[in-house]
């Protein structure tokens, strides 16, 4: 058994001291498992001193600390005296490297209200893909210059967007959006090597892709494949393939009520090419609200209002597994190296769930705090812990797996194996007044750098 090691600042002579246990799950800040006797007195600060001390570290790293799930903010004496606990008990702490609040880095606007944003890739020269209700998209710079507009095409709003290939990948990039219309357009982008015009680059589809009979709620892209998948109001999801060669031609659908309803514009829209699917998926009893593709290529997970989660096969086009949950699903994300996934709900939290075969429980925990609808989630491409999530409550919450607690309030059944957490930050939205305000600058987009 480890030696207990005493800590006894001079300043923390006249306060009781308590056992701790300090591990952490980050295999590159491992230290010896070795009980500590510090002052309780101690907070963030005083305890993130001792970790780099232990860890002989040769610049400081900034510490969090989580006692049974939560975030260490007041003292350990303080967080004793709230949680009703004794300092004869040996406490067990978890360090975390800290997570800086998001900073703001700028705003630029669009001529319609923003329904999807995609960025290129998380560096300097990252373009962003936004979708807009005017049934445009653009590509705009970090910082805020228009790079290029696609041409009148949809006859309704663009509901998604995705990036194929990216801008710094290739000379060409390219990129599909669909939306209310019903109809997946395929765009190709070359980047300018000169000084832009006064006017954005306009760019024109090649193929549209054409299935479903409602509103296309999302698109997944996956690179190994080449193949992107879409779900729709119509209860199903379409597999296709960027490689127009394997997919059907087919006609161009009859004019209808629903598609003579064209946004007014001066110019015809361009032909493309018209195709059909590799094979529909018709596994939802409801309006399926998005897919995704998993970590395996040939792998899916959608979400949909008749309260599910469903597994997919890709190359069978049949559901492997299907989870129902109490309430109407509205995103979803992975987070593949925990074997996770989180889903937004129509009920205003966040569920965690385990989607593998072998899982007991419908879900994991449940994570508060949104106060509509989440409909957005994405996750961290730096750190595995952490998503966002965006609702209809006008905010942006960021959130760590590793703050989940027990709770003694189950409400009904809905925190999986009793287990809650909140988020780490909250932004909202605000207008000029400083109070948020759901009817303005619905149609900028911001930029904030979490790292």
């Amino acid at each position: 058994m480890a030696e207990e090691m005493d800590i006894d600042p001079p300043s923390s002579s006249n306060f009781p001291k308590i056992q701790i246990n300090l591990s952490t799950r980050d295999t590159t800040l491992s230290i010896p498992l070795q009980p500590l006797r510090i002052p309780t007195n101690l907070k963030r600060y005083g305890l993130s001193t001792l970790v780099n001390h232990l860890l002989e570290t040769s610049k400081p790293i900034p510490f969090d600390f989580l006692i049974d799930g939560k975030y260490l903010r007041t003292s350990i004496d303080e967080y004793l005296t709230q949680a009703g606990l004794s300092s004869e008990k040996p406490l067990d702490v978890e360090y975390v490297r800290s997570q800086l609040p998001p900073t703001y880095i700028g705003s630029f606007e669009q001529d319609d209200w923003i329904s999807s944003v995609n960025i290129s890739s998380p560096s300097p020269s990252s373009t962003i893909l936004t979708g807009s209700f005017n049934g445009t998209a653009q590509i705009t710079s970090l910082s805020g210059e228009v790079l290029a507009r696609t041409v009148p095409m949809h006859t309704q709003s663009i509901k998604s967007t995705t990036w194929v290939t990216h801008p710094s990948q290739s000379s060409e990039a390219s990129f599909l959006t669909a939306g209310l219309d019903r109809t997946i357009n395929l765009w190709s982008y070359t980047p300018s090597q000169e000084p832009l015009s006064s006017q954005p680059l306009q760019i024109s589809p090649s193929t549209s892709y054409i299935s479903h009979k409602s509103t296309i709620t999302s698109l997944s892209y996956s690179p190994p494949t080449s193949q992107f998948i879409s779900s729709s109001s119509d209860h199903t999801i379409a597999l296709w393939s960027t490689n127009s060669s394997l997919l059907p031609t087919i006609t161009a659908p009859q004019s209808t009520a629903f598609t003579r309803k064209r946004r007014r514009t001066t110019t015809k829209p361009p032909s493309t090419i018209k195709k059909g699917p590799l094979a529909v998926l018709t596994s939802h009893t409801a309006p399926v609200s998005q897919v995704i593709h998993s970590t395996d290529p040939t792998a899916a997970y959608s979400v949909s209002w008749d309260k599910s989660i469903i597994t997919h096969d890709l190359v069978t086009s049949q559901p492997v597994s299907t989870r129902t949950t109490q309430h109407p699903l509205l995103s979803i994300t992975t987070l593949p190296t925990l074997s996770l996934l989180a889903a937004g709900s129509a009920a205003r939290h966040i569920t965690l769930h385990d989607p593998r075969e072998s899982s007991r429980t419908v879900q994991t925990a449940v994570l508060r705090g949104h106060t509509n609808g989440v409909v957005s989630l994405v996750k961290s491409p730096e750190n595995e812990y952490i998503f966002a999530s965006g609702s209809h409550d006008g905010s942006v919450r960021i959130w760590d797996v590793r703050s989940v607690s027990s709770t003694s309030s189950t409400d009904g059944g809905d925190d999986g194996e009793g287990k809650s957490g909140g988020s780490l930050f909250v932004i909202k939205r605000e207008s000029g007044s400083g109070k948020m305000n759901r009817g303005e600058g619905m149609a900028d987009v911001t930029v904030m750098d979490q790292s």
